[in-house]
C-alpha cells in the first residue's frame, strides 16, 4: 500500500529595524558598497536562496528575476541550509563589507516558530542578529543567528570575511537560515539591482562583487534535500528541526519525503524505494496542483507481511516538468534492528 500528501510553508521574517519599502528605495544616487556573500557555505551544494527581496509595490510578489521566490514585502535575502541536520555544522555567517558594528542580540533559542514549545518572539523576530554601518549612509543586517554564536560586540571594526556568527533559526525562523538585509538612509534595497534599476528582470550583478555574483546563481526550482522518516509527522516537520533523526522506529511503514523551493503547477513528484537486494518496493507519482515556495511531500510503503528485510534501503526523489528532470536526490538509511522485527 502508497499513499502521498505533502505540506506547503511560507516564512514570514521581521527584522529589529524596519525600512520603508524596496521600492521607495530604488533610484537616487549612493556611494557605493560592495558586498561579498555573507555566509560561508557552498551555494551549490550546501546553502540555497530560499527568498529574495520582494520588488512589487503592491500586494503581488515578484524577485529580481520576475520569478515568484519571495513574499509579499520581504525586504531582505534568505540564504538557508539544504539539508536542516546542516545546522550543527555551525555554518558562518560573514560581514559583507568593511564597517564597524552598530547592534547585536544573542541568547535567542533555535526553535522553529512553528514548533508549539516556541516561545513568543513578538520583540525579538530578528532573533540573534547584527547590524553593522558602512560608509556612505549603508547598514546590512545578518537575522536569526545561532544562539551563543554572536562573535562581535558593538563597535567592533569589521572587514568582508569577518565571522559574526553562525547560521540559525532564531526569532521568527520556520527553519534555518540567514535573514540578509541591506539599507540605505533606513530603505530597504535590493543588492540583486542596480540603483538606476526598476521592475524586474534584472541583469546586472547589484551590489555583488564579481566572486559572489558567481555563487549566486538564479534558480527558479531546486530540491532542497531528501531523507527517510517513519511517520508522515515527521516527514512534514522535518525541515524545522536542526538534527536528523537517528532512529527509525515505527515497525509498520518507511517514507521517503523531499523538500523543494519554487515547485509549480503540474510538475511531477515521483518518489522510489528500493529493498537491500536492490528491489524497487515503491514508486509513487505526485503532479502538483498548485505553486508554492517550499514544499515538502513525502511518499510512504507499508510493512511487507514477511516483516523488513535487514540491510540499508536506498532512495530516490525527482522532480519532472514537461517530461524533463528538473532534479534529484538519493538518500540511503540501514534500520534499526528493532524495527525489522
Amino acid at each position: 500500500m502508497t499513499w502521498s500528501r505533502s505540506a506547503d510553508g511560507l516564512l514570514l521574517t521581521v527584522l529589529l529595524c524596519a525600512g520603508p519599502s524596496v521600492a521607495d528605495a530604488q533610484g537616487g544616487p549612493r556611494a557605493p558598497l560592495v558586498l561579498a556573500l555573507p555566509v560561508d557555505c557552498d551555494m551549490e551544494r550546501d546553502c540555497s536562496i530560499q527568498k529574495y527581496v520582494d520588488r512589487d509595490p503592491g500586494p503581488e510578489r515578484l524577485d529580481y528575476r520576475c520569478g515568484a521566490l519571495t513574499t509579499d514585502g520581504h525586504d531582505g535575502t534568505d540564504f538557508r541550509l539544504r539539508r536542516p541536520w546542516d545546522f550543527g555544522l555551525n555554518v558562518k555567517v560573514l560581514a559583507a563589507a568593511p564597517g564597524v558594528v552598530a547592534r547585536v542580540r544573542d541568547g535567542v533559542p533555535d526553535i522553529s516558530v512553528k514548533d508549539p514549545a516556541a516561545p513568543p518572539v513578538r520583540d525579538r523576530m530578528a532573533g540573534n542578529a547584527v547590524v553593522i554601518r558602512h560608509d556612505g549612509g549603508w547598514e546590512t543586517q545578518y537575522s536569526h543567528l545561532k544562539q551563543g554564536s554572536v562573535q562581535v560586540i558593538p563597535g567592533t571594526r569589521v572587514v568582508a570575511g569577518t565571522v559574526l556568527g553562525a547560521i540559525g533559526m532564531s526569532g521568527n525562523a520556520e527553519f534555518a537560515h540567514l535573514h540578509f538585509e541591506i539599507r540605505h538612509a533606513g530603505k530597504a534595497v535590493d543588492p540583486f539591482a542596480s540603483a538606476s534599476s526598476e521592475g524586474c528582470a534584472i541583469s546586472t550583478p547589484g551590489l555583488w562583487s564579481p566572486a559572489a555574483v558567481r555563487s549566486l546563481t538564479y534558480k527558479h526550482t531546486e530540491i532542497l534535500s531528501a531523507d527517510f522518516a517513519d511517520s508522515p509527522q515527521a516527514a512534514l516537520e522535518a525541515y524545522q528541526k536542526t538534527d536528523r533523526s537517528s532512529h527509525l522506529q515505527n515497525k509498520d511503514m518507511l517514507l521517503i519525503w523531499g523538500m523543494i523551493s519554487g515547485i509549480r503547477s503540474e510538475d511531477i513528484e515521483i518518489f522510489r524505494i528500493y529493498a537491500p537486494d536492490g528491489g524497487l518496493i515503491l514508486e509513487s507519482k505526485n503532479s502538483i496542483k498548485e505553486p508554492s515556495l517550499q514544499r515538502v511531500g513525502y511518499a510512504a510503503v507499508r510493512r511487507p507481511a514477511t516483516g523488513w528485510a535487514p540491510g540499508v534501503y536506498r532512495g530516490s526523489y525527482s522532480l519532472i516538468r514537461k517530461d524533463k528532470i528538473m532534479g534529484e536526490v538519493h538518500v540511503s538509511r540501514s534500520l534499526e534492528t528493532a524495527m525489522i522485527r
